[in-house]
């Protein structure tokens, strides 16, 4: 049978258990269970979107649902001027250079669901994040998903994974399937790659040479 829905999925997980009756209640927690692991492995573009932003001082929060930022774009000031990529850094090395003079960001990284810039914007600046969502669980309301349009066997072999664990039962390996089934995905249509190029030359010059000079793109001088 086909299995397009929330129900449909329920029902065929089920059959595969045999339609034993005491499984039923547990169907639900089997497809949630993997869904979490799809969360944190699936790398497909239908994952990846981009949000406007704006920052006037350091900090900035994660846009809402997702889970990992992949590039950080910063519009220029000048209307028409294009934008231009800031770099990732490691909240270690924006430590030791969090005293430069606050001019336009070069710089981003993130800890917890925050997002710092450096230097310390001199204004108000606009910008996009390409992020990963977090994408929509299947629900008695929210029926259908893309990942379940497009790759129903990733959902069935999941769930199946944990309802074999929860049976105790050894004769049919389900993990096998599941992640190849992933893998097949993220292989099928996979995601950019992040923009997480170390730029520790440019850092070093900021804590030798002081100020950042917006309007040369260079750093010198002192306060």
């Amino acid at each position: 049978m086909s299995f397009g829905t929330y129900a449909e999925l329920q029902a065929e997980v089920q059959s595969f258990l045999w339609d034993r009756t005491d499984v039923v209640s547990k169907v639900p927690t089997f497809i949630a269970l993997a869904e979490a692991e799809m969360k944190r492995l699936l790398r497909t573009q239908q994952v990846v979107s981009q949000t406007p932003y704006s920052v006037s001082g350091e900090i900035s929060f994660l846009p809402s649902g997702a889970s990992e930022i992949l590039s950080v774009q910063l519009d220029w000031p000048s209307p028409g001027q294009g934008t231009i990529d800031l770099d990732y850094q490691t909240p270690e090395m924006m430590d030791q250079w969090s005293l430069v003079s606050p001019s336009r960001p070069r710089f981003y990284t993130i800890v917890d669901e925050r997002v710092y810039f450096l230097p310390v914007p001199d204004q108000e600046y606009t910008g996009h994040m390409r992020v990963r969502e977090r994408f929509g669980s299947l629900s008695n309301s929210n029926r259908s998903n893309w990942i379940l349009e497009r790759h129903p066997d990733i959902y069935l072999c999941g769930a199946l994974k944990w309802a074999k664990r929860w049976l105790i039962d050894s004769d049919q390996d389900w993990e096998t399937p599941f992640y190849s089934a992933i893998e097949a995905a993220n292989h099928d249509q996979p995601m950019r790659q992040r923009n997480t190029t170390l730029r520790n030359d440019e850092l070093s010059m900021m804590g030798r040479n002081g100020r950042y000079n917006v309007y040369t793109d260079t750093f010198g001088g002192t306060n």
